[in-house]
C-alpha cells in the first residue's frame, strides 16, 4: 500500500513537471511568435506609411489605449490639439489638410499653398504674421493680389492702377517706377493728364498745364514744329495758332520779321494775281494786313510825281505798260507836269515864254523875288 502511494507520488510530480515544462515552452514560443510579428508589421499596408517623425513615435502615441482598428488617418483628426499638436490660435485661416504646407518632418519651413488660404492676403502679409508691405510701397489698397502673385512678391508682373491710391508721380518718379525721361516737356500735371495707365505713348495732351512757351516742345524733335515753308517769325506759336490745330491760324501781321512777298508768294499764302500791276515794291506799299480790296491809294514819295490830281488818275494812265517804270508821253521834260501836259501848252496864252520856262505848271508863276507860287494847282481846275 505505501509503495503504491509512492507510485503516485511519482507519477504526479512527473506530470506537474511536464505541465510547467510545456507551458514554459508555450510562453517563449508565443513571446517569439509575436516579436516576429511587429517586427515584420508592414504599417504602409495600413494606408500610413510611417516617415519622418511618425517613424520614431511610440505606439501608443496613435493607438491611445491599445486601440489599433479605427485610428485616423486624416492630420487634422489626430493633430487636433486634443491626440496630438495642432493648429495655434495665430494659424492663418485656411483648410484643414495640413500636408498641403507641412511634411511629417517638421512643423517649420512649411511649404505655403495660397489656395487652401481662406481670408485675404492682408490678413496674414501684415508684418506680424508674414511679410507685409514696406514703408516704401507705393500707397495702394490692401489687395496684394491686385498687382503680386502668390510665388514671389518682387518683379510684381501687372499693376493694377486702379487700385492706387497715392498720384501717379508718387511712384513714377524714376526710381519706383520709370517718371519722365530728360527731355520730356515742362509741366506740373500729373501724368494722368495726358498719359494712359495703358502706354505712356500716343497721350492725350493738355496744354492748360504746359509752364514753358510752345517752342520748347514744338521745335520739329520733341514735337512737331515749324515746316521749312514756314514764314519768317519770332514769335511764339500761340500768337497764331490754337492748341486744337495748326490749321486755320488767327494771322498777326504784326509779328512778322520779314517781308510780305516771304510770305504772300502764291505758294505759302496768296501772291499777286496775274493782272497784278508789275512792281518789285512789297505789298504794304499798297495794301495793309486787313484786306486786299479795296487798293490803298498809293502815296507816291517820288520827285517825279507832281502831286494828287484832281480828278482820278489812274495808274496807267502814267503807267500805261502796267508797269513800275512810267512810259512819259514827253520824257524831255520829266519830272516836271509838262513831261504830260507838253501838249496842253499855249505859247502865246504864256506870253510867248518857251516851255522850259514853265514846264512845272503847278509853279512856275507868280514869282515874288524869293519863291514861285503855283497858279495851276494839280488838285484844282480853270486850266
Amino acid at each position: 500500500m505505501r509503495k503504491k502511494n509512492k507510485n503516485l507520488l511519482g507519477f504526479t510530480m512527473t506530470a506537474l513537471f511536464l505541465i510547467l515544462l510545456a507551458s514554459t515552452f508555450i510562453f517563449i514560443n508565443s513571446s517569439t511568435y509575436a516579436a516576429d510579428d511587429f517586427e515584420s508589421f508592414d504599417h504602409f499596408a495600413t494606408g500610413f506609411p510611417l516617415t519622418g517623425r511618425h517613424a520614431f513615435l511610440d505606439c501608443s502615441s496613435c493607438h491611445l489605449g491599445g486601440q489599433f482598428r479605427g485610428t485616423p488617418l486624416e492630420c487634422v483628426l489626430c493633430h487636433n490639439n486634443s491626440r496630438a499638436p495642432g493648429k495655434h490660435a495665430a494659424h492663418i485661416t485656411s483648410s484643414n489638410i495640413c500636408d498641403d504646407c507641412h511634411t511629417d518632418k517638421t512643423w517649420k519651413g512649411a511649404r505655403f499653398d495660397h489656395i487652401d488660404v481662406i481670408d485675404p492676403c492682408q490678413s496674414c502679409h501684415n508684418n506680424h504674421v508674414s511679410v507685409g508691405k514696406s514703408p516704401q510701397h507705393i500707397l495702394s489698397t490692401a489687395d496684394c493680389e491686385d498687382c503680386h502673385n502668390t510665388l514671389t512678391f518682387k518683379r510684381v508682373g501687372r499693376v493694377d492702377h486702379a487700385a492706387v491710391l497715392g498720384t501717379c508721380s508718387s511712384c513714377h518718379d524714376g526710381v519706383k517706377a520709370r517718371g519722365k525721361d530728360g527731355s520730356h516737356l515742362q509741366t506740373i500735371a500729373e501724368c494722368d493728364f495726358c498719359h494712359s495707365t495703358i502706354t505712356w505713348r500716343g497721350a492725350r495732351f493738355d496744354h492748360a498745364s504746359v509752364t514753358q512757351p510752345c517752342s520748347s516742345c514744338h521745335n520739329g524733335v520733341i514735337a512737331t514744329g515749324k515746316h521749312p515753308t514756314h514764314f519768317l517769325t519770332t514769335i511764339e506759336c500761340g500768337f497764331c495758332h490754337s492748341t486744337n490745330t495748326f490749321l486755320g491760324a488767327a494771322f498777326d501781321h504784326s509779328q512778322v520779321t520779314g517781308l510780305c512777298l516771304s510770305c504772300h508768294n502764291g505758294s505759302t499764302a496768296t501772291g499777286k494775281s496775274t493782272t497784278h500791276f508789275v512792281t518789285t515794291l512789297d505789298c504794304d506799299r499798297c495794301h495793309n494786313p486787313a484786306r486786299w480790296i479795296p487798293l490803298i491809294t498809293f502815296t507816291h514819295d517820288s520827285p517825279d510825281f507832281p502831286g494828287d490830281h484832281r480828278t482820278t488818275v489812274l495808274c496807267v494812265d502814267c503807267h500805261r505798260t502796267n508797269n513800275q517804270i512810267i512810259a512819259w508821253p514827253f520824257p524831255a521834260y520829266q519830272p516836271e507836269c509838262a513831261a504830260c501836259h507838253a501838249d496842253d501848252y499855249v505859247p502865246g496864252a504864256h506870253g510867248n515864254l518857251p516851255i522850259t520856262d514853265v514846264a512845272d505848271c503847278s509853279g512856275s508863276c507868280h514869282f515874288d523875288g524869293v519863291t514861285h507860287s503855283p497858279e495851276h494847282r494839280a488838285s484844282g481846275g480853270g486850266w
